[in-house]
């Protein structure tokens, strides 16, 4: 290591410390905030709407806005093979009435993804608007 490297190192721990200490005073402010850590590797001050989707954890399959639109997208072509699975039964004299709670849910599911998403822009245009980067796909 040499020396520039551990004076980055120190200046990036001096950064740190500041902010956790401007987390603890915001904190007893009452103000709420989350202190995460950036793409960057820098701690940074988050309001809760700029955090956007949380992408990081065991039970996380989805980590892109991306990869999110593309679940919506199956979670709501489910939806409508349900709907027409009933409509096919119903012409036909027997009605699937448990395709109709199968078609809600999945419904259901795409909205829970699209509301995600709207979260998502929302925040992205937040943190663009105060220049602070994405926050980590890992969280602490």
């Amino acid at each position: 290591m040499t020396a520039d490297d551990a004076a980055d190192e120190v200046a990036r721990l001096r950064r740190c410390e500041a902010a956790r200490a401007e987390y603890r005073r915001l904190r007893d402010l009452g103000q709420k905030r989350r202190l995460v850590r950036t793409v960057d590797g820098e701690l940074t001050l988050y309001r809760p709407e700029e955090i956007g989707f949380v992408r990081g954890g065991p039970a996380y399959a989805v980590r892109t806005v991306r990869g999110l639109w593309v679940g919506v997208w199956v979670l709501a072509g489910f939806s409508l093979a349900f709907v027409a699975v009933f409509i096919v039964s119903a012409t036909q004299g027997r009605p699937f009435w448990g395709a109709l709670p199968l078609a809600i849910v999945w419904a259901g599911l795409s909205w829970i993804g699209l509301t995600s998403i709207r979260k998502e822009k929302r925040a992205a245009e937040l943190r663009r608007r105060r220049g602070i980067p994405a926050p980590s796909r890992f969280q602490i």
